[in-house]
């Protein structure tokens, strides 16, 4: 038995939460972990606000209480026929999404947190969408945001090896870490991406790439890339040529001025990214890629 933490995975009933949900379970099963399925039901207005007429009756509390449970359940049996063959907990969280999805990983001791990239409206408090940004920016824990794959596979993960962007700085560092781990947990291929923005003078090219690598473990086959342009656009595309497993980034880089990969990039990233994108917070490499 593993004593490693559970991968928490935010579902809502939206298709971007079905696609979460099936590479949460690929996930927790090659790393072999527990997964936990998490359903978080909005704040609501304080009454009397929250008795607007339904039907042409006013909803009061109990009827409030009632149509959580019915927003629940449906949550959970929107990705009960993909995880039949799993034992994932399902539990409920009051609140906003972002805030209760990294308070549940950090009292579970998560290994990860797993989100879509879309959810089902603001006004429903969808998991994921915002959320994803919100939790890349202020979770503790590794956050994988998914996006809905073009051809409906089983799992979002694609065949080839784990791509991590790298910079030099803090983030790559922690970065580094967690896709190396990734990847021997994976047995997967390892590529490192340093990438140089345009107009920018100095050693971001090959220094980047050169003090991330020194201060990651050792490894064999590792593919080192170093080129220049917009770091999202070729992260996203050095991922999709080699139709990566994962794109790993860290959530802070050397900040514009030094083009770096990792922080504001995260979010772009997510947008461009045809692969799921695992955003790593400083220190997590030491704390939960073990």
């Amino acid at each position: 038995m593993t004593t490693r933490g559970p991968i928490i995975c935010g579902v809502d009933g939206s298709p971007g939460a079905h696609w979460a949900a099936l590479t949460a379970r690929t996930l927790a099963g090659l790393l072999r972990c527990e997964l936990v399925l998490a359903y978080v039901v909005p704040p609501r207005p304080p009454m009397p606000l929250a008795a607007v007429p339904v039907v042409g009756q006013p909803v009061g509390t109990a009827q409030m209480v009632e149509l959580d449970r019915l927003e629940s359940d449906a949550a959970f049996a929107s990705v009960a026929d993909e995880l039949a063959d799993t034992d994932a907990e399902h539990i409920i969280e009051h609140g906003h999404a972002a805030d209760r999805l990294s308070a549940v990983a950090d009292k579970r001791d998560a290994c990860m947190i797993v989100v879509g990239t879309r959810g089902i409206g603001a006004a429903r408090s969808a998991l994921l969408g915002s959320v994803s940004q919100d939790l890349a920016a202020r979770a503790s824990r590794p956050v994988v945001v998914v996006p809905a794959p073009e051809n409906a596979p089983e799992s979002c993960l694609g065949p080839g090896p784990v791509v991590c962007g790298v910079d030099g700085s803090e983030g790559s560092d922690a970065a580094a870490h967690v896709a190396l781990w990734l990847a021997d947990e994976l047995h997967a291929a390892l590529t490192l991406v340093s990438v140089r923005a345009p107009r920018v003078t100095g050693d971001g090219r090959a220094g980047g790439l050169a003090v991330a690598t020194l201060s990651t473990p050792t490894r064999d086959h590792v593919e080192r890339l170093a080129i220049s342009g917009d770091p999202a656009k070729e992260l996203a595309r050095a991922a999709a040529d080699r139709k990566a497993t994962l794109l790993v980034v860290g959530s802070r880089g050397r900040g514009a001025v030094r083009a770096a990969l990792l922080g504001s990039v995260s979010a772009e990233v997510t947008r461009r990214s045809h692969c799921p994108v695992l955003i790593v917070p400083p220190g997590a490499a030491t704390d939960h890629a073990s």
